[in-house]
């Protein structure tokens, strides 16, 4: 088996225990070095200021004036006799002070963002990038033009890492490219996070919520306030969120679970389910099943090909519109439902459990009202049936 040889070099910000600020070295920064070879450990340890070219060093500020930070390369090295790739990493560490009201904005290149409820009152961010690939020189200068930033400006912190120029990055297939970006806000924090490529999360947050992501998923839990997410393929997952919601991906399916509001869902290829929702409620596919239930407030469903099943509460909260041009609707009434009926399908049979006073009946369409009417139940299919029952059990 082939040794390897990794030299590995370590950032770390030192902070003045009087000031609060990073100052040590000339408020430079501590580096250590550590070689390791085979499974013989030779460890050396130096101290020195990292400076920016000018040779004044990272500037850090205080009071009302910007604080900043800019790294620009941290990298850990891996060679290896019986594999020449290069390794190249960065990490970041850094928390602010913010007051009420604090906003986040997070714009990166690559990776997952994870946003949590941590300590009132302050910011913490933790930040970690990696390229792992044949090409050493071309990972350097990669990272050396997104350059990782965290700064914070007034009552907004922000976490930027794309590139500067208008270069097209190719990289080969053996290439692995891996980021994490773990932020814990304050509970009241307005956010506006997008990512290139990842998954992202967040949880028990209070504030507006804007996250998009060029590629993943999307989880949400436990959020208060008005949301708008888009993945351009993703899942989308909600679970007991409260606020406008506007939730949308381009390829993949959306799950909410309990929540409260109004909620708009889209997606160009996937099924919706929505169970327990309390609030107007819209949501269309161009190719997936729709599962729907319990959902107190006007509802509008829609697919472009796939079947749709909704169980209704009761008494019934608003209007019903249900909509596929191809796949069976089956829609589950309490027994006390008033509600107008209007159902047709082009191609298939409508039917009704429950006892209706009928305007128009026919193989293909039905129309009529149920305990004298109330709400609209409008039931559309291009092809399939249309099956009206009852929730009671054993009816």
């Amino acid at each position: 088996m082939g040794q390897r040889c990794r030299r590995s070099l370590y950032l770390r910000r030192s902070t003045d225990p009087d000031t609060g600020i990073g100052t040590a070295i000339s408020r430079g920064w501590d580096v250590s070095s550590r070689l390791t070879l085979g499974s013989d450990n030779i460890n050396s340890s130096a101290q020195a200021a990292y400076t920016n070219p000018d040779g004044r060093g990272i500037s850090l500020a205080s009071g009302g004036v910007a604080l900043g930070i800019m790294i620009r390369a941290l990298f850990f090295f891996s060679v290896s006799i019986v594999s020449a790739f290069a390794l190249s990493e960065q990490r970041a560490q850094e928390e602010f002070d913010v007051g009420s009201g604090a906003r986040l904005v997070v714009e990166v290149d690559f990776g997952t963002i994870d946003l949590t409820r941590g300590t009132e009152k302050k910011i913490g961010v933790n930040a970690y990038r990696k390229i792992d690939g044949p090409n050493d020189a071309r990972e350097k200068e990669y990272l050396a033009a997104t350059p990782l930033i965290i700064r914070k400006e007034a009552n907004t912190v922000t976490v930027s890492a794309r590139c500067e120029h208008s270069k097209n990055w190719s990289w080969s297939g053996e290439t692995k490219m891996l980021a994490r970006y773990n932020i814990h806000v304050p509970a009241e924090t307005n956010v506006e996070v997008a990512t290139g490529g990842g998954e992202i999360s967040a949880a028990e947050i209070s504030g507006s919520c804007h996250a998009e992501t060029s590629g993943g998923n999307l989880k949400f839990t436990r959020l208060r306030g008005p949301l708008t997410a888009s993945s351009a393929g993703g899942h989308v997952a909600l679970d007991a969120c409260d606020g406008a919601i506007n939730v949308s991906t381009s390829g993949g399916k959306i799950d909410t679970v309990a929540g409260s509001g109004s909620l708009v869902a889209t997606t160009a290829g996937g099924s919706i389910v929505v169970r327990n929702f309390s609030g107007d409620t819209k949501v269309e596919t161009n190719g997936g099943a729709l599962n729907l239930e319990n959902i107190r407030g006007r509802l509008i469903a829609e697919t472009a090909a796939g079947s749709i099943s909704v169980l209704v509460p009761t008494p019934l909260p608003g209007d019903v519109r249900l909509e596929t041009a191809a796949g069976r609707i089956e829609v589950a009434l309490p027994l006390d439902a008033a509600v107008d009926v209007n159902a047709e399908t082009s191609e298939g049979s409508v039917t009704s459990d429950l006892p209706m006073i009928t305007k128009r009946a026919g193989r293909e369409g039905l129309q009529g009202t149920i305990n004298g009417g109330g709400k609209a139940l409008v039931l559309r299919t291009g092809s399939g049936n249309i099956v009206i029952k009852s929730t009671a059990p054993g009816h």
